[in-house]
């Protein structure tokens, strides 16, 4: 019973993946090899997002963030690729998604994925691989934000707000205030999002606010992280805080516990 419900499993999920690119085949017919590119790339990052990155939750939650943003980006630029670039990016990362959230082999094949994040013995994650997913995913947003300069308005004054932006995530949580003035000032990043789209607007530099939010979201990963020293890959203050875990009482047998109760009474 257990190897039929594995194989039910592999046969459901593989078989929603395969309608999944169907539907793909069937919206960018004519143009299916420029498509591709963009369905391929989207369910690679699905896949890694929800394989690997997910070590690290805060480069896991700026990836989901970025992976709306990327959606934003190809409706803004869609017009001058002739191309169902943001179609075709929602159906490669729900492809990615299925196939990165899912075990296809080993004992368990067919089950989700263990999310198990690794803990110190101070109480919070940290090391080499942890680093790296991050240093990867800052790569990643700042190349996303360099491409979608170069397609939509690659200008100067855009250039620096990326250059800005990077910098302003990264000292933000490189020199770390208090959690609360650090919460607060990251309400600022959505709304010079919006300023920025009116600015753009009237400029003639619609790339203002996706420069500046990918940027700012490269930033953080950058600046929120430890990439030497003895604590390479864990969390810089506050978010480093220890943490504490309930320790579990014993439970006395209640054979004994009436013993007690009648040698009292």
């Amino acid at each position: 019973m257990k190897k039929l419900n594995q194989w039910s499993a592999q046969i459901f999920y593989g078989g929603l993946i395969a309608v999944i690119a169907a539907v793909f085949v069937w919206i960018a017919h004519s143009v299916l090899l420029a498509a591709s590119l963009f369905f391929v790339l989207a369910a690679v990052y699905a896949f890694f997002l929800f394989r690997v990155v997910w070590r690290s939750a805060r480069a896991s939650m700026v990836m989901h963030f970025a992976m709306v943003l990327v959606l934003y980006s190809l409706l803004a630029v869609e017009d001058g690729l002739d191309v169902p670039a943001a179609a075709s990016w929602s159906l490669g990362v729900i492809a990615g998604a299925v196939a990165g959230g899912y075990k296809w082999s080993g004992k368990r094949s067919g089950s989700e994925v263990a999310q198990k994040r690794e803990r110190n013995s101070e109480g919070f994650t940290g090391g080499l691989h942890i680093a790296l997913i991050n240093a990867a995913c800052a790569i990643v947003l700042m190349g996303i934000g360099v491409a979608h300069l170069a397609l939509q308005s690659p200008t100067a004054p855009v250039a620096a707000v990326l250059t800005a932006a990077l910098v302003a995530g990264w000292a933000l949580f490189r020199f770390p205030p208090s959690l609360q003035a650090r919460n607060m000032l990251l309400l600022v990043i959505p709304v010079e999002f919006f300023l920025l789209i009116f600015v753009g607007g009237n400029t003639g530099q619609q790339a203002l606010p996706f420069a500046w939010a990918y940027g700012t979201l490269a930033g953080i990963l950058l600046g929120g992280r430890y990439w030497s020293g003895p604590k390479i890959g864990e969390p810089r203050p506050p978010f480093n805080v220890q943490a504490k875990r309930r320790r579990k009482r014993k439970r006395k047998p209640r054979s004994k516990q009436k013993q007690k109760q009648k040698q009292t009474l």
